[in-house]
């Protein structure tokens, strides 16, 4: 499950949202869909996919780093955004898109 995965950075990691408040950095993740594929009235393959929200006040290249190398050692493709500042909450966001 992605959220075994994504806690393995040792940051707090969310579906969707906090109830609280915390500090980053921090990740959100939500479900984007899913792709399937079959033949013969069954399915051969299910692929879920996700968004994933990484969300930081001081640039850390090695925690994206770590991120990526996570992702691709646990069989997740991914595109990767531009970091995105959001001014009202002061904090940049980079999205994957996995």
């Amino acid at each position: 499950m992605i959220y075994d995965v994504l806690t393995e950075l040792k940051i707090p990691v969310a579906y969707s949202h906090f109830k609280q408040d915390v500090k980053t950095p921090f990740i959100v993740y939500r479900g984007n869909g899913q792709t399937t594929f079959g033949g013969d009235n069954t399915w051969i393959y299910r692929n879920n996919q996700y968004i994933i929200e990484y969300y930081f006040t001081i640039k850390d290249e090695e925690l994206e780093d770590e991120i990526e190398e996570l992702l691709l050692e646990n069989g997740y493709n991914y595109e990767k955004s531009e970091d995105t500042f959001i001014d009202s909450e002061e904090v940049f966001v980079i999205y994957y898109f996995v």
